[in-house]
């Protein structure tokens, strides 16, 4: 399963640059919140390593990683989007 998972990425990462990593749903939607307020477009791939028989069942937010994706020309103005200051 992670062989396709990579060769997804691959694919998907020559057209996109990874911007942001997050491991807690929280933060993902602090960063998502962002781009979408300058109206910058951005994909999201999201990994689990989650199942039953891991701490917090099924349903937690555990194992889970996000990775938020834009176009490499969008890059630096996604980074200074991601990395401003809230007020």
């Amino acid at each position: 399963m992670q062989f396709f998972i990579n060769i997804i990425e691959y694919l998907l990462s020559s057209k996109k640059t990874l911007v942001y990593t997050a491991v807690k749903q929280q933060d993902y939607y602090k960063i998502i919140s962002r781009l979408e307020a300058v109206r910058m477009k951005y994909r999201v791939s999201i990994t689990t390593a989650n199942n039953s028989a891991t701490r917090g069942g099924p349903h937690s937010d555990l194992g889970k990683v996000y990775k938020i994706y834009v176009k490499k020309h969008d890059e630096s103005k996604a980074l200074k989007t991601i990395n401003a200051k809230s007020d």
